[in-house]
């Protein structure tokens, strides 16, 4: 391939800095590792969904994740098991022992990030490196990798381009010969695999509850429960059979709230001692073992808690929306804005402003076609999320699965 001479006098620069004592960093597992490496603006959401992913198709594979900005609190977004580490400066010695270290049998660049130094290296030591959700760039990105034959240089050391759509394919494949396949796989967005539950528990609650119209309050936290009944007394009188599926944040507030719950006169059945609502019963306290999957699934209408008041963070939207139950939710989107922004934007949401419009807008959606419509768009745009997503995963696995006598 080419090489460009600003490329060739960045690497020299880049090779007389970086003899500086060596951070520590975390140990490698065995098995194999995929490097993501992405730029400071990506989501970290949707690369814990990739890495989830991916370690579900390929349990040796260890997912790395280092970003152009990295901070405690983007890393806390990531599942417990991806690796986080710092990324290795723009200089050569570092970059090499970063790789000594890590050992990557795969790179994987996010959007608009590409470390030269790191890139160069990986490549020479004949480690694979992929580009994904990849955007036509921007001015400011060209003049950060100065000019365009060390873009072209740089790109060329690839083995594929995952571009985000057809604007960003036609730039890539203008820049002439000698670069990788591009294809367009689409934007990679925030989404969440569906959660699971046991079906046997599914059917008979279903077969219990099979006649009454229902709405669950998920993650609720302790300031938003007065607001929560308070809904409910107001949609009640409009659904007189109306049950709500109420899981507090704490399942430690159950004795509390099921106190609070029949000091309103209600009757009340607790899910952490094993009762099942019975036809009379108005409030079915979800207070055991994490089992949000089975109550999304359940009930048709959610409100998301914790997105009224910003205590105690919310869940991922998505999570609601991958199992075709309708959203309402207040202002506050904790750790997932894009999420919430691109369900309002899809119209898949009821979003409210404070706790006052709670009631109506349960009320609202216990009518069956709106409560629809809306899981309607949610789950579309969850699952267009999902299809990227198997599709960077399927192109990762390609990479890193040994091809033997002709089979893979």
């Amino acid at each position: 391939m080419g090489q460009s001479l600003v490329l060739a006098i960045h690497l020299f620069l880049a090779g007389r800095n970086g003899s500086g004592e060596p951070p520590a960093r975390p140990v490698r597992n065995p098995g194999r590792l995929v490097w993501f490496h992405c730029a400071a603006d990506t989501s970290m959401t949707s690369l814990g969904h990739l890495a989830t992913l991916l370690k579900a198709q390929a349990r040796d594979v260890s997912v790395l994740v280092t970003t152009d900005s990295q901070s405690g609190q983007r890393a806390a977004q990531l599942p417990k098991d991806v690796i986080c580490d710092a990324a290795p400066p723009e200089q050569g010695q570092a970059a090499a022992r970063f790789l000594d270290h890590w050992r990557p049998d795969l790179m994987v660049l996010f959007g608009s990030s590409l470390p030269a130094v790191s890139l160069v290296e990986a490549h020479r030591r004949g480690v694979p490196v992929l580009l994904a959700n990849a955007l036509k760039p921007d001015t400011g990105w060209i003049t950060r990798l100065f000019r365009r034959g060390m873009t072209r240089s740089l790109l060329g050391r690839l083995k594929g381009i995952m571009a985000q759509d057809a604007e960003a394919v036609r730039w890539y494949l203008a820049l002439g010969r000698g670069l990788p396949p591009v294809d367009m796989t689409g934007r990679i967005e925030e989404t969440a695999a569906p959660l699971t539950c046991s079906e046997a528990e599914r059917s008979a609650l279903a077969e219990v509850l099979s006649a009454r119209p229902i709405w669950l309050a998920i993650a609720c936290p302790e300031p938003e429960e007065d607001a929560v009944l308070a809904a409910h007394q107001g949609a009640m009188r409009f659904a007189h059979r109306l049950l709500l599926i109420l899981a507090p944040a704490n399942p430690a507030r159950g004795d509390a709230l099921a106190a609070k719950i029949t000091a309103k006169g209600w009757a009340v059945a607790r899910r952490s001692l094993d009762e099942d609502p019975a036809p009379e019963t108005q409030v079915f306290l979800a207070d055991g073992e994490a089992e949000a999957g089975l109550w999304y699934r359940l009930a048709p209408v959610c409100y998301i808690g914790g997105t009224l008041t910003g205590v105690g963070g919310c869940p991922n939207p998505f999570e609601a929306a991958a199992l075709g139950s309708a959203i309402i939710h207040g202002p506050d989107s904790g750790a997932y804005p894009r999420a919430f922004a691109r369900l309002k934007a899809a119209s898949a949401t009821r979003p409210i402003t404070s706790p006052d419009e709670l009631p109506e807008a349960v009320d609202a959606l216990t009518a069956p076609d709106r409560a629809a419509l809306l899981a309607h768009n949610a789950w579309a745009t969850s699952s267009g999320g999902a299809e990227v997503a198997a599709r960077v995963v399927d192109r990762i696995l390609a990479e890193i699965t040994p091809v033997k006598d002709g089979t893979v």
